[in-house]
């Protein structure tokens, strides 16, 4: 099992939103950065948009789609000389799940959502993605795809009964899809998680790390699974992902316990040897190694922790990696 599957199986989402948003020029939008992941699909129409890391104008086209990840703040205009309006004043002009605005002309249309995610999967994939993302609409387009687009836009456009769900489910597709095809991108970052397992190798050894975390793997048995030598082996890793395979392979068991203690209420010994470890005094070293707490620390953490904001643990994420 790949790390996306790993983790998009288990993802949880909080507070997803969608909007339909119909900009008759002139109009232009600004946000200051908003915790949550935000993703527009330019149904119709055409528009600019910047960020802060890249203040550069992107042509937007129907069909394109955006993912802004991290409070990134951003832009979206009409026309480079278009005079903008903040996104929360533009808010208090909903009707539903519509918003109409702009100065009368030419229309551009617009299906835009935002959602929190768990902070543990956050982490990882923060760590891999860009702060934008754009797909162009001719680039890395599955057939699944578009049909998750189309179904997008047309449950927005003719809404009925129980279309939120829909619609927070199509956006959970839309998002596993951009994420799948941003990874088949050339310009897919040359290090991490994500480019190894792009790597057809690599992401072998990963897969079998993935599969049965508890098993003592050793650099040498997780060459073979990359038919590699275990000198080449180590050594490509450690180019591509950033770390040697154990080092991996102890995150990879520390995230599975993380998620556990969150989980259920098995003693720490039991998931200590879940996941591989011997003894509850290696598992919490491990733990503190990488989570910068003890275990049962990190239990009485979560366990209110999703009382509260997910958003704001998910703008922290980037910063502390």
């Amino acid at each position: 099992m790949d790390p996306l599957t790993d983790i998009f199986s288990s993802m949880r989402i909080r507070k997803a939103k969608f909007t339909t948003l119909d900009a008759t020029a002139p109009w232009g939008v600004a946000s200051d950065g908003d915790p949550a992941i935000k993703f527009v699909l330019v149904v119709r129409g055409s528009a600019v948009l910047t960020t802060g890391e890249n203040p550069h104008p992107v042509s937007l086209r129907a069909g394109d789609v955006f993912i802004i990840f991290g409070n990134e703040p951003y832009r979206v205009i009409d026309h480079e000389d278009s005079r903008t309006v903040d996104c929360l004043d533009v808010e208090t002009l909903r009707v539903g799940n519509r918003i109409q605005f702009g100065g009368g002309g030419a229309t551009t249309t617009f299906i835009s959502g935002f959602f929190e995610v768990d902070r543990l999967d956050a982490r990882r994939l923060l760590n891999v993605l860009p702060k934008l993302l754009h797909l162009k609409s001719e680039q890395y387009r599955s057939r699944a795809f578009q049909s998750v687009l189309e179904l997008l836009a047309a449950e927005a456009d003719a809404p009925g009964l129980g279309s939120d769900a829909v619609v927070r489910r199509l956006f959970e597709l839309l998002f596993i899809h951009a994420i799948r095809a941003f990874a088949q991108q050339g310009s897919t970052p040359k290090r991490g998680w994500l480019a190894a397992v792009s790597d057809r190798k690599l992401a072998l050894a990963i897969e079998a790390m993935h599969a049965k975390p508890q098993i003592a793997w050793t650099v040498d048995e997780l060459a073979k699974k990359a038919g590699m030598s275990r000198s080449a082996f180590a050594a490509r890793f450690k180019d591509v992902v950033g770390q040697t395979p154990l080092a991996y392979l102890t995150e990879w068991r520390i995230y599975q316990a993380a998620r556990l203690i969150e989980r259920n209420a098995d003693r720490l010994s039991v998931i200590a040897r879940h996941i591989g470890y011997r003894s509850e005094a290696a598992f919490t070293k491990a733990f503190r190694k990488v989570m910068g707490t003890m275990p049962s620390e990190y239990r009485k953490r979560v366990s209110g922790a999703y009382t509260g904001s997910a958003g704001a643990v998910i703008a922290g994420m980037r910063e502390a990696a």
